[in-house]
């Protein structure tokens, strides 16, 4: 079954590549991947921040999550930090695992 740790070294191994063509500041995972309490059939949670100058940010996000899922064979969901309501970011950022 895919761990936290295979999806952390994956981010890691690929941290340049992923901040470069998708603009990433910042890359992590939260959820339950990020608490170990991930089921067989759970999606991986993404949580990402981008530089001031990234474009086409929708293509970009399309782009990211068709590449996990296919690395993955996860459903993919990516949340943009600064998009968080402000009611569950404590949540989400008390989870976060950042590479």
């Amino acid at each position: 079954m895919l761990t936290k740790q295979d999806i952390l070294n994956f981010l890691r191994d690929n941290k340049e590549y992923l901040q470069k063509h998708f603009h990433l500041t910042k890359v992590g995972i939260f959820g339950s991947y990020a608490r170990d309490e991930q089921k067989p059939n759970s999606d991986i949670d993404l949580l990402i921040e981008r530089s001031h100058d990234a474009k086409n940010i929708f293509d970009s996000d399309l782009e990211l999550e068709q590449l996990l899922k296919k690395q993955f064979n996860r459903k993919v969901d990516i949340c943009t930090e600064k998009y968080i309501k402000p009611y569950v970011k404590p949540y989400i950022l008390r989870d976060a695992i950042f590479v």
